[in-house]
Parts: C-alpha cells; structure tokens; sequence
C-alpha cells in the first residue's frame, strides 16, 4: 500500500534510513530477523532506543501540529513507548490504543489516559484501552511496532493483519511511523498488495525516510 503523507512539510529532509542487508528473504525469514534483532537489544540500548523515540516523535508531533497520536503497547521484544506517551501528554496531545475489535481480525482505536489507564482483556495479546472507540480518521499520528520492513518501509508484522487491515482506513495525511531495531531494515520479498507502508521509520538510530530508490 503506497502512502502520500511524506508530502507533508513535517518529514521533508529525513535521511533515507540504511537498509540492513542486500539478499532479500522471504516473509517469515524477515520475521524472524527482525524477533532476533529486538531481543538482541542490550538493556542500556534498549533504554536509549525508547528515550530516543519519545525526543524524536514526541518532536515530529509539534511539527505536524497533532492533535491525537496512535500509540501501541509493547509485546514482547516491542520498545517501551511510556516514555513517548507521557511525553505527548505533558505536550497536551491525546492519545489512543489498538484493541481487538468485535469484528474478528480487525482492531479498532480508542481513546486512553495513556499508558497506566490500559487494561488485560480475554483473548487479547495486548493491554487494551476501556475509552470510547474512535473513527480512523480521527488520527494525526500513527506509531506502529514492526518486526522488520524494507527499504520502502514495507512492514512485516506478526501475521495477524491486524495493522494491514487498519491502515487502509486511516487518512491520507495521517503520518505513520514505524518502531523498530536497525537491523530489521531489511528487504524482503514477495511484497504483496496487502502488505502496509509507513511514511518514517524510528530506529535506535533516530528518524528515518525511505531508502533512496525503494
């Protein structure tokens, strides 16, 4: 799915990111990769990747001028996006949570008080948000988890598409961010209609356009 919101004044001038490797692997090859290389994340980088995030977006949101932001809660190897969140609530931004939705394979966003105010749900792998649903379009900002992505930030998820799904209904200018270790920037193939692009990608080096030429 091609995106437009790099248009937008807020990404013009991101260096392209450094893609990772130069044999492309197959969908599940790149998964794996990408798993490999957010557990391989030492604590202290770890820590340094989420603080990074929280300057980096928390930065992009007063560029865009966003009113709510789209959030995650981590699983797994995912990094912590507290920082992030407290962040863009002191900055007085509004936040939102994915959540199963009752329709099976999709999820909907909806309004939180942020990271503590999320809630374990039956049958969900996620902490959740209790507020009220909110339309797609009502997001500015996305901040998606990624297990790996090419250069033309593709992502690779983790095969719910759950996300795939999602970002066909947000807005043209709606800026979607993808959060992942450097070394899951890999390419990757075959790349299907379905599979979602972000607009930037935020690696524990910092924040990142498309590679040149993807």
């Amino acid at each position: 799915m091609s995106r437009v919101a790099l248009a937008h004044p807020a990404l013009q001038g991101l260096s392209p990111v450094a893609v990772a490797a130069s044999v492309a692997p197959g969908k599940a090859a790149a998964r794996a990769a990408g798993e490999a290389a957010a557990r391989g994340l030492q604590a202290p980088l770890r820590a340094r990747f989420a603080a990074g995030l929280a300057d980096a977006l928390a930065s992009l949101a007063a560029r865009l001028d966003a009113r709510t932001i789209g959030l995650y809660a981590p699983i797994g190897a995912e990094v912590d996006t507290r920082q992030l969140a407290n962040r863009l609530l002191a900055d007085g931004r509004s936040l939102a949570y994915p959540r199963l939705s009752p329709e099976p394979g999709l999820m909907e966003f909806a309004a939180s008080a942020g990271p503590t105010a999320l809630r374990a749900r039956p049958r969900s792998r996620i902490l959740e948000p209790e507020g009220s649903q909110l339309d797609a379009d009502a997001l500015d900002l996305l901040v998606v988890p990624a297990l790996a992505a090419d250069g033309g930030l593709r992502r690779v998820g983790r095969a719910g598409g759950y996300y795939d799904r999602y970002l066909l209904r947000v807005r043209a200018d709606c800026v979607v961010v993808l959060v992942l270790p450097s070394a899951a920037v890999v390419p990757w193939s075959p790349v299907e209609p379905h599979d979602a692009a972000g607009d930037a990608v935020c690696t524990e080096r910092g924040l990142f356009g498309p590679a040149g030429g993807a």
